[in-house]
């Protein structure tokens, strides 16, 4: 999650894919980078203005359901620049564990924050 003043501003996945560099290989798995090091003025431009950039990692479980689980996250804390922006599954139930962002740690209207 791409995080700008204190509110969630993209979520985005990596799926199929290594966060940052470039194409390599690693147990088996070979992939490019998602927000190669060509992002990386963009990135950097981004948290030395006040941004902040979030990557979590999914548990094996997880990871199956990836996309409704972005869709999850954007309908319930909210963004300002996915475009595309399915309903979410209803009974779906995410924890969340670690250093969690404040932008999502609060109860959201209409809910009872994380799960």
């Amino acid at each position: 999650m791409h995080e700008w003043n204190g509110k969630p501003f993209y979520w985005g996945k990596a799926s199929n894919s290594f966060f940052g560099g470039h194409m390599r290989k690693k147990d088996g798995f070979k992939a490019s980078g998602r927000y190669n090091a060509g992002y990386r003025h963009w990135i950097e431009g981004c948290l030395r203005h006040g941004g902040a950039l979030y990557i979590g990692r999914p548990d094996d479980e997880a990871i199956t359901h990836i996309d409704e689980i972005e869709n999850y996250l954007i309908r319930t804390y909210g963004q300002e620049m996915n475009t595309r922006v399915a309903s979410p599954i209803p009974d779906l139930a995410i924890q969340h564990e670690g250093d969690i962002p404040l932008s999502i740690s609060a109860p959201q209207k209409g809910g009872s924050g994380p799960r």
